[in-house]
């Protein structure tokens, strides 16, 4: 299992510019969890303890309201990680997570992560430059309603997306594995507002659209949007 967990880090957004030799000890950390479609993983307000990467099958990441409305933030699948914000924080889930189908998982938990963060200063400091990134990102997302249209705003949040958000193959074929209601609610807009200009976009080869996922085939177009 040790080398698609590695593969699987070298994409993510926390460890991808690390040396190999810290994302191999990153992934010597790592522990199989299996489970069956329709298992809970971790529940909202649950002890935020661990990460996750998804070897196989797919796990739904949402919230529930009181009055049982279900808001669903993102479906994880093969090649996603999860819950990264654990292993700095250790504060409670934001979020439900549950797998859809049976589901083959990775594990770092949050204490043997802190363990080798005192012994990899390597590790230490490329967290830190990350969580201080963080912040200049919110602000342009708070920014964003009030200067860019929505095409603008969208095309923005593909390309963020498929940067930073969600493991890709290659510069040239850029993949989101985003529904357009996913894109509606992470945007606070509604789903036909997403679709109106998603399905003009493929007519350009901008993208192309498939069931849950969005395909950019030219990135510097969507850029010139913004």
């Amino acid at each position: 299992m040790s080398e698609d967990v590695i593969g699987l880090l070298t994409t993510h957004t926390l460890f991808r510019d690390l040396d190999c030799s810290v994302i191999e000890r990153v992934a010597d950390l790592s522990r199989g969890v299996q489970l069956s479609g329709g298992q809970t993983l971790f529940f909202k307000g649950d002890d935020g303890d661990a990460l996750y990467g998804v070897l196989s099958g797919h796990i739904r990441i949402s919230s529930s309201e009181p009055d049982g409305k279900e808001v669903i933030f993102i479906t994880m699948g093969q090649g996603d990680v999860f819950g990264e914000i654990a292993l700095l924080d250790g504060r409670l889930r934001t979020a439900d997570a549950m797998a859809i189908s049976d589901c083959s998982l990775f594990q770092i938990r949050r204490t043997d992560f802190r363990d080798l963060m005192e012994r990899e200063p390597r590790l230490t400091t490329h967290l830190l430059e990350l969580v201080c990134e963080r912040p200049r990102v919110t602000s342009e997302m708070l920014e964003d309603p009030a200067f860019l249209t929505l095409p603008a705003r969208l095309a923005k949040r593909l390309i963020r997306l498929a940067q930073y958000e969600t493991p890709y193959s290659s510069p040239d074929s850029l993949e989101i594995k985003f529904s357009q209601a996913e894109l509606g609610q992470l945007m606070s807009t509604s789903r036909e507002s997403i679709n109106k200009h998603l399905q003009s976009w493929p007519k350009e080869g901008w993208i192309d659209l498939g069931r849950g996922r969005i395909m950019i085939k030219d990135t510097q177009a969507l850029a010139e949007l913004v």
